[in-house]
């Protein structure tokens, strides 16, 4: 019985913040860009950079594609190396949706790195965070004999997007914690698979509304390069596990 109560509680909480997210008609809408690129001089060494996950990396909101985290992340390598960055990202991606359509891709060819974003949705609309941790170790599962290191985003303060009302913000801040958990664990066990700090930049986030686009959910090109901030360390470790 109460486990039925907790099961009936948490599809009204998903429902609620779904219906929060989607239903706010005031607000404009987006459509995102593809990441993809070739960044650094032809005579440098090359690296080559897979992207997989949700609209985090394909910036909504944003009014040029090369503002995009992962853009800056390959102009940033790009002065060390002959980048090839092939994005497979799409908006509105649940970790299913990664695994069933992105990870195929990926698989055609082997990469120095690869980059997985993913979890925002999988939260907002009510997948159990059991269920996202067994999705997400498939993915980087799947994804290990094709890529040389996998980095793993983490998922951000869910409760600090502006577009949710304010009595979902702290379920929704539950909710983004232990999905960034859940990056954390299926991380700590593979040598191969680094996580990026991403709750080192929440305060901002919570703080900040220039952080956020104009449909205060998705984030800004100054959100983007907070985003970015936080990634190089953890790419460069992954790099220099590679011996790169």
């Amino acid at each position: 019985m109460r486990r039925t109560l907790r099961t009936a509680g948490f599809m009204v909480l998903a429902w609620s913040m779904a219906t929060a997210y989607t239903k706010r008609h005031n607000l404009p809408s987006f459509r995102g860009s593809d990441a993809s690129g070739v960044f650094g001089d032809a005579d440098l060494a090359e690296l080559s950079i897979v992207v997989l996950g949700d609209s985090s990396c394909t910036g909504p909101g944003l009014e040029h594609p090369e503002d995009i985290w992962i853009q800056r992340i390959g102009r940033e390598l790009g002065q060390r190396f002959r980048v090839t960055l092939d994005s497979f990202a799409i908006g509105g991606s649940k970790a299913r949706d990664v695994l069933a359509d992105q990870v195929p891709k990926a698989l055609k060819r082997r990469y120095d790195l690869a980059i997985v974003s993913v979890g925002g949705n999988d939260m907002i609309y009510g997948v159990p965070i059991a269920r996202f941790h067994r999705q997400l170790a498939s993915i980087v599962d799947a994804l290990a004999p094709s890529a040389g290191a996998i980095v793993l985003s983490g998922v951000g303060d869910m409760g600090s997007i502006p577009r949710l009302p304010l009595l979902l913000r702290q379920p929704a801040h539950a909710r983004g914690r232990a999905a960034d958990r859940a990056h954390a664990q299926v991380a700590e066990h593979r040598p191969n698979v680094f996580k990026v700090p991403l709750w080192n930049s929440a305060e901002a986030f919570r703080t900040d509304l220039t952080l956020w686009s104009p449909d205060l959910f998705h984030a800004s090109s100054k959100g983007h390069a907070l985003f970015a901030e936080a990634a190089l360390p953890t790419i460069a470790e992954a790099l220099e596990y590679v011996g790169r």
